[in-house]
């Protein structure tokens, strides 16, 4: 039986590397690079990530780097309790790591310190109210509205590009979103979850590409590979798909496991499900601009940090700097320091700024705001649609997803408009996906 991966990103690679491991080899279809946004470039000593600047080490995360013979090439934070910093009334404040943080944090106001603690105990602080709500309605009656804006809004932004008053917090916040369906208390939410803790972030000696490189080693000989677009899927007779690619090929296959997201599924999809095909086609992406600088040792960074997030409304919409060296020094010769800007997001939807206008303006602006000085650019890089805005409402793309699924057995989606920002998500998908996807072919068979 012929299996075809739509996508040769993370998800897709770990997908075909499930499948080979299953003693099957599929067709891989990936018109541009493999390895997608994963890109790790080595320059004068540093090693400068161009897609994702950590992993987090999940149990698949762990559990795929020992299989691949990575786990060794781990590297942890040098700072264990490295502070994390968001930008409020032109300066940089701490996220509170305790309760002595807390109190002193101007993020909140007196009345929210005071009611915080009673506020955990009682059931149905958090509006579980309707289908979905925003991030900022969601969290505003447990922290007030200042919190919700000047420290959850920059601390998503940093992972998803949104702004709280957009982001849906049943997509962002499942489990306590059911907790508060349930009227259940936020303490009681988070006792339940005792002993689970917050796992650890890490990057790899030479980069996270070696990730997908290695993936790629394993599996390259055991997949065929198509590097053409895939443009549809239409049913065909026996169960079977027929894949149309971009140089006029088809292929039939029978199942077929999409990575792929947004426009690109929304057009595999169109023979499938037009009422789906049609809202991936609206789905909102944010994008990004990465830059990567060299900074003289001498400078002084804000003493054990990883970075600060901003609000909105910055200059060249600014998301955030991270201050990868401090924390993981391998990344940089002894005497610099590497510092990753990131800007643009879904403030920025249709106005990312020039290379130009970034490389004239950051400098000056990291002067003023962090009081770094002594800049070198290493690198920047663009990426026009890099996260899905999992905007209030999104359950609904899910379900459609999902319906897919049960109506074309063989059919699995393992995107990221399933919700799997980060790496490990997208392993987690994609693993996920191909159970799926082998659960329905041996039902099929039998």
């Amino acid at each position: 039986m012929t299996a075809a991966i739509i996508g040769g990103g993370v998800a897709g690679l770990t997908a075909a590397y499930e499948l080979v491991r299953a003693g099957e080899r599929p067709i891989l279809i990936e018109p541009g690079r493999i390895g997608g946004m994963i890109q790790s470039i080595s320059s004068d000593g540093f090693t400068l990530e161009a897609g994702p600047n950590v992993l987090v080490e999940r149990a698949e995360m762990r559990e795929l780097l020992a299989e691949l013979g990575l786990a060794s090439a781990a590297r942890y934070p040098i700072i264990k309790k490295y502070g994390q910093y968001v930008w409020y009334n032109e300066r940089p404040v701490k996220v509170p790591a305790g309760i002595g943080e807390f109190l002193a944090c101007p993020l909140f106001s007196v009345i929210a310190k005071i009611l915080l603690p009673f506020k955990m105990l009682i059931p149905g602080v958090l509006p579980g109210r309707g289908d979905d709500i925003s991030v900022e309605e969601f969290f505003a009656p447990l922290l007030g509205v200042r919190a919700a804006r000047h420290l959850i809004d920059p601390v998503l932004k940093g992972i998803y590009g949104g702004n709280v008053e957009d982001l849906s917090a049943r997509s962002l916040f499942s489990g306590l979103w059911g907790a508060a369906r349930q009227r259940s208390s936020v303490l009681g939410y988070l006792m339940g979850r005792r002993g689970r803790g917050k796992p650890p972030i890490i990057v790899l000696q030479g980069g996270i590409q070696s990730l997908v490189d290695r993936l790629w080693e394993v599996v390259g000989a055991h997949v065929e590979l198509v590097t053409a677009r895939a443009e549809r899927l239409t049913p065909v007779d026996g169960g079977r798909f027929r894949v149309s690619l971009s140089d006029g090929r088809h292929l039939e296959v029978d199942g077929c496991i999409i990575t792929s997201s947004g426009r690109s599924a929304a057009s595999l999809c169109y023979f499938l499900d037009e009422e789906l095909s049609s809202a991936l086609g609206v789905a909102r992406y944010a994008g990004l601009q990465v830059a990567h600088l060299s900074v003289a040792q001498s400078e002084q960074l804000i003493p054990g940090a990883f970075g600060v997030l901003f609000p909105r409304g910055m200059p060249i919409n600014l998301l955030g700097c991270m201050f990868n060296s401090q924390i993981f020094p391998h990344v940089a010769p002894a005497d610099r320091h590497l510092v990753t800007v990131v800007l643009g997001g879904a403030q920025a939807v249709g106005s990312l700024a020039s290379r130009e206008v970034v490389r004239g303006e950051l400098p000056e602006l990291l002067r003023q705001l962090l009081g770094i000085r002594a800049v070198e650019w290493l690198h920047f890089c663009e990426w026009p649609e890099a996260i899905p805005q999992l905007s209030v409402g999104h359950h609904k793309l899910v379900e459609g997803l999902d319906r897919l699924e049960q109506e074309h057995p063989g059919i699995v989606i393992a995107s990221v408009d399933r919700g799997g920002i980060g790496v490990s998500d997208r392993i987690r998908l994609a693993q996920d996906a191909v159970k799926r996807f082998r659960r329905v072919r041996v039902e099929t068979v039998v």
